[in-house]
């Protein structure tokens, strides 16, 4: 899917160009390009190739296009295809381009060092490479001199619109000042040897206001706010409490502050948003500044941002724009994620105009899945986790477009099975698949998410879900391209588990170099855990079906022999009662405890010697139930798979009240939470690996849960909660719909409509089991 051996052929005359030398004072530096061309005429189709490191805003004649790539690694650096042609007139015509590159890694990025753009375009006769004729300058009105806006990501954008021109893309700027490339160097020379085509979509990009403005405030400015590294910091040493306001959020008016003063209004979208910040502002003198700062949740009572500082991630999301005298505009390079904008006017020395947009950025994410349901609590906890899975949908899946936009391939997991509710997408999570393949170490394992230069987050068990995702990949699409793609990648990390086998338990074992995750709660950890284990199991078994599928029988039946070794090296560890205990500590004591984790992995993988009713009865039920407290609670994030076990065996009521109690709160904010109790200001509010009630209403109300992979069988069991209930998936082989209601005279009304090559068991109260095709229909 992701070839590297050949690109485009206009692609192999293109040049990676930068200003100055691209290896030279890189930090948080941003780059201007320009490209004057003739066109006799419009091509129906303008397919134009682009790419950059570390990204690219593309426009043609003024107007924007898009931006990029896509994360990667240099080693095979991904490129976009775009139709420019809608942008394309006759005549004379101008690309421009601005790039940005921070100079350091972070959690989406593995700086090699060098800067770059590389542009290419075949046009009939027309040809369109970036080389020395380009014309190009760095950005020095863009300071270097400013903090990430939090430990994983780039830094704040401050940028002084005295220096840098509004118009600087359009075809009439005067450019004879700029320079041409400092660097001009082959398509394919290091640190780029080869490209790939991105393999997912362009992002989606539109105009978005906020809801409405609830506060304004003011004060004195902070010590040093006008030369200051961070915005964020800025504002946290001011006065940050907002009186109650009314008015348009978009188009401010905002009275002279006097020098040294300043004027805030606090903004709220309504829900989680994602996107570029733009600012247009009128009036201005000169040297008038407009911070930005971007929060998730705010104190109601004083109207105040929720802003942890200092706070273990260091989040400092702000911007900062200052003013040229008249009408300045810019749009903010990389996006944010938040719910919360405060707009703080510094040293406003005559009333000011400033109109307030963003640009939204994400994935394009159709809503082709739906979930109908009579209970709105439940339809809107539906609705929260959709549009979760939407704010966390970029260029990878990332664990929240606040803190970290990382790529966490644990929550990646839990994100595609949202996607695949929601559309017949699997292209995102194919990319993701194969850039956690490309950050492997040389044991064998990979990185908790990648690109990365977070060597404190390599997780073992999270290259086993990696495994497991590839599966995943399998089940959903059918087609064993990603197994095929990485199966020497995965035996190599198999490599890596059979050294950490304990040869006296026959278990595997702790690695202090590492950070042996498995959940975000107390679980026993050291030396051999059983969840370590069953996670073993389970990747073990899986792949194992896939090089059988694949025709390779003798890996196969090693990697099932060595499943059938670690299964009863486990079956010691069951109480006399059948309860699964959770570990063996490194001198032979086995652990007590019994968790819910273990108790849920040992009924997925189906685990020999333990009591079934008494790990249902004695554990997940009475959690679930809140009847006993557990040392080691489920997550939301880990909950899903105990939701998964339980409703698996008839237990769908005690599953939708835990949904009710726990995602009603988050439903009321927009986003799902990264905890039960997050911290403000510190916790993600907006967090998709706790948006899986998304799938867990359609599988229960809507009854249907794939069975076979490609969701050529189903199996529909309803849940009866309410007036009426259903489920539409967006499935490989067409839509598969369900649908429920109650009559006034008690009976249930029940439909099911198949596409064609679907099989579904159906299984309704008080009858027996049938299979189906096509359409179904009963009255209970």
């Amino acid at each position: 899917m992701f070839e590297t051996t050949a690109v485009p052929e206009v692609l192999s005359h293109a040049s990676w160009i930068w200003p100055d030398n691209c290896g030279w004072d890189p930090y948080n530096t941003y780059a201007l390009f320009r490209k004057a061309f003739e066109l006799p005429a419009v091509p129906a189709s303008a397919p134009l190739f682009v790419t950059a490191d570390q990204s690219y805003h593309l426009y043609v004649n003024g107007a924007y296009v898009c931006r990029g790539p896509a994360r990667g690694f240099q080693a095979h650096w991904p490129y976009d295809e775009v139709d420019v042609a809608k942008f394309l007139r006759r005549g004379r015509n101008v690309v421009a381009v601005r790039a940005h590159n921070p100079g350091f890694s972070n959690f989406q990025y593995l700086n090699q060092g060098h800067a770059g753009l590389l542009v290419a375009a075949q046009w009939g006769a027309t040809r369109i490479v970036s080389d020395r004729s380009w014309k190009c300058r760095r950005q020095s009105g863009v300071s270097k001199n400013t903090v990430p806006a939090s430990l994983q990501l780039f830094p704040q954008e401050h940028v002084d619109a005295r220096v840098e021109a509004d118009d600087w893309a359009a075809p009439g700027f005067d450019d004879k000042k700029w320079s041409g490339p400092g660097h001009a160097r082959p398509w394919n020379a290091m640190p780029w040897p080869a490209l790939e085509p991105r393999g997912i979509p362009l992002l989606e990009e539109r105009a978005i206001a906020a809801a409405k403005l609830v506060g304004i405030g003011e004060g004195v400015c902070a010590k040093g706010y006008r030369t200051t590294r961070d915005a964020a910091w800025t504002r946290h040493q001011e006065d940050r409490t907002h009186r109650p306001a009314s008015g348009s959020p978009a188009d401010l008016r905002v009275p002279a502050t006097g020098a040294g003063r300043f004027r805030s209004y606090l903004l709220d979208f309504g829900r989680t948003v994602v996107g570029c910040l733009t600012l247009e502002v009128s009036g201005a003198r000169g040297g008038e500044i407009v911070d930005s700062l971007h929060v998730e949740s705010i104190d109601e009572a004083k109207l105040e941002p929720h802003l942890k500082m200092p706070a273990w991630c260091k989040m400092a999301f702000a911007n900062r724009l200052t003013c040229r005298a008249g009408r300045s505009r810019h749009e903010f390079y990389h996006p944010f994620g938040f719910r919360f904008l405060v707009i703080t006017v510094r040293d406003a020395k005559a009333p000011l105009r400033v109109r307030v947009g963003l640009n939204w950025v994400g994935y394009p994410l159709p809503r082709d899945g739906r979930f109908t349901t009579s209970d709105e609590g439940l339809a809107k906890i539906w609705e929260t986790c959709a549009w979760t899975q939407q704010c966390c949908s970029l260029d990878a899946y990332v664990d929240t477009p606040w803190r970290e936009q990382a790529q966490w391939w644990g929550d990646a997991r839990v994100q595609a099975w949202n996607t695949f509710h929601l559309t017949d997408d699997a292209r995102l999570f194919r990319r993701g698949i194969h850039c956690i393949a490309s950050q492997q170490l040389p044991s064998g394992l990979t990185y908790g998410h990648a690109p990365t230069m977070a060597h404190d987050c390599i997780l073992p068990d999270f290259t086993l879900i990696w495994m497991l995702t590839i599966w995943d990949h399998y089940w959903q699409t059918g087609s064993l391209e990603a197994f095929r793609s990485h199966r020497e990648a995965v035996s190599r990390a198999f490599g890596y588990f059979r050294t950490r086998i304990d040869p006296k338990l026959g278990l595997i074992s702790y690695d202090p170099r590492y950070w042996l995750f498995l959940d975000w709660t107390d679980l026993f950890k050291d030396h051999a855990p059983t969840v370590y284990n069953l996670w073993l199991v389970l990747a073990l078994e899986r792949m194992a079906a896939l090089f059988r599928l694949d025709g390779d029988g003798v890996r196969a039946r090693e990697l099932d022999a060595w499943s059938a070794r670690t299964r009863a090296a486990l079956a010691k560890l069951f109480t006399p009662d059948g309860l699964l205990r959770d570990g063996v500590k490194k001198n032979g004591f086995i652990v007590p405890a019994a968790s819910v984790h273990s108790q849920t992995l040992a009924l997925m993988t189906g685990l020999r010697g333990g009591n079934e009713a008494r790990m249902l009865g004695r554990v997940l039920l009475p959690h679930i139930r809140e009847q006993m407290r557990f040392k080691a609670v489920p997550s939301s994030y880990w909950i899903t798979y105990v939701f998964g076990v339980l409703q698996q065996r008839g237990y769908a009521t005690d599953v939708l009240r835990y949904i009710r109690k726990y995602w009603t709160p988050m439903a009321r904010h927009g986003t799902t939470w990264e905890n039960y109790k997050p911290a403000p200001g510190d916790w993600s509010l907006s967090h998709a690996w706790s948006a899986h009630p998304l799938y867990h209403l359609m599988q229960t109300i809507g009854g249907v849960t794939q069975a076979s992979p490609a969701w050529k069988d189903v199996v529909f069991r309803p849940h009866f909660a309410g007036a009426f209930g259903g489920a539409v998936i967006p499935s490989p082989q067409g839509r598969i719909e369900s649908r429920w209601a109650r009559s006034k005279d008690g009976r249930v009304e029940v439909t099911l409509a198949l596409p064609k090559g679907v099989r579904a068991r159906v299984e309704l109260p008080g009858r027996a089991p049938q299979r189906v095709t096509n359409r179904f229909r009963a009255t209970l």
